[in-house]
């Protein structure tokens, strides 16, 4: 049962640690006339608040969905939810079918304020871990639970030093089995440009905005100037395409 938890603890840390590092890269020097800066793609999503559905592939085979619901809140600010289905390979255990849902809010200059990410297994135990962060006070306050019984909590300082080491304590692995965290994770950036692409023999004006860890391409994802996300490409086998054209 320990895999189990210990699984859900290190995907958590990965997207928690990544959303950490993320800083956008708008290069408003270039002189590439195709280039758009990143904050610009996000208001199209936001004003246009289109939902994405989105088909999870792993070399081809679907794997599970991601529904994507961007809004502007009555305050005006920026928020986007998400939840979706996967079914994953762990390192061991097997194939495990997660269940997830989340939200970010932002304000009107699309600065993040806070975010939540529920994540569940489907097999037993019903292990269910809980994320929120206070970008503001920069807390992230963390629980386990398998099914009613609580197997962890803690609130933790938005410190990858500090936030690691404990994550992977209450999880009952050794913190020093994974000394590459974080210091060898370089900030991801991200840069958007129009572009083109056929899907479905559809020809579709996009922006594609791609994410890069440092010089290393990590994702591609295209964007329509409605602002719905139709397409997302990784770097490590996985795909996203909305179903209106699969």
């Amino acid at each position: 049962m320990l895999y189990r938890l210990a699984s859900i603890g290190i995907i958590a840390f990965w997207l928690v640690m990544i959303g950490m590092l993320v800083r956008l890269e708008t290069q408003p020097e270039t002189t590439d006339i195709l280039d758009v800066p990143v904050s610009y793609v996000l208001r199209v999503i936001f004003e246009h608040a289109q939902p994405s559905l989105l088909t999870a592939r792993e070399e081809e085979a679907p794997i599970g969905t991601v529904s994507l619901r961007p809004f502007i809140t009555p305050s005006g600010g920026r928020s986007l939810d998400f939840s979706g289905a996967l079914l994953t390979q762990l390192a061991v255990g097997g194939r495990q079918r997660f269940n997830f849902k989340g939200g970010i809010d932002m304000d009107i200059a699309l600065r993040v304020l806070d975010f939540r990410l529920d994540l569940s297994m489907e097999q037993q135990p019903h292990y269910h871990l809980t994320l929120k962060g206070d970008v503001a006070r920069e807390i992230l306050t963390f629980e386990v639970r398998d099914g009613n019984l609580l197997v962890a909590s803690q609130m933790l300082p938005m410190d990858a030093t500090v936030l690691g080491p404990v994550l992977l304590q209450h999880l009952g692995l050794d913190t020093t089995a994974l000394p590459f965290i974080p210091g060898n994770i370089s900030p991801p950036t991200l840069a958007a440009r129009e572009t083109q692409i056929t899907l479905q023999g559809e020809q579709l004006e996009v922006y594609r905005v791609t994410v890069r860890e440092g010089t290393a391409l990590t994702a591609d994802f295209y964007v329509t100037q409605l602002g719905q996300i139709v397409l997302a490409k990784t770097n490590f086998g996985y795909t996203l395409s909305a179903e209106d054209y699969q």
